[in-house]
């Protein structure tokens, strides 16, 4: 008995849990330059960022138009509190935006893409840094 009720128990803990991942909305965003996410450079544009998978892991970005479309494989990341606007982060290197972190609007969790091998050299190599923080909106 305490064997099925165990089973139950973890069946509507990992329901619970998928339900809470799938909830996690859609962001899209109007980026006026060109920037980086992994090995490829997507331009200016209107963009879909999505995220797919069991555990929402993959990060789809794809163009409005549909021609540009790059997929990176991103974690988790926190705040100690939800996140007042939906929003872009880059990271800015040598005149170069490089997609860092997508929050939405009232989570405290957001999604944290790696550095890139472009990123990490530019680094490296003492390049000037900052980070850009664009508006962006929930799409349903």
């Amino acid at each position: 008995m305490n064997r099925l009720r165990s089973s139950f128990l973890a069946l509507g803990l990992l329901l619970a849990v998928s339900a809470a991942q799938a909830q996690e909305p859609n962001v899209k965003a109007n980026i006026p330059f060109d920037f980086v996410v992994g090995n490829e450079t997507l331009p200016a544009g209107e963009y879909l960022v999505t995220s797919e998978g069991s555990s929402n892991q993959v990060i789809l970005i794809r163009a409005s138009e549909g021609k540009a479309v790059a997929l990176a494989l991103g974690f988790h990341c926190s705040s100690g509190k939800p996140s007042e606007t939906t929003k872009l982060v880059f990271h800015t290197l040598a005149g170069r935006y490089f997609l860092s972190q997508i929050w939405t609007q009232g989570y405290d969790r957001g999604r944290q893409l790696p550095r890139s091998k472009t990123e990490t050299q530019l680094a490296k190599n003492n390049n000037p840094n900052g980070e850009f923080v664009l508006a962006a909106n929930v799409s349903h």
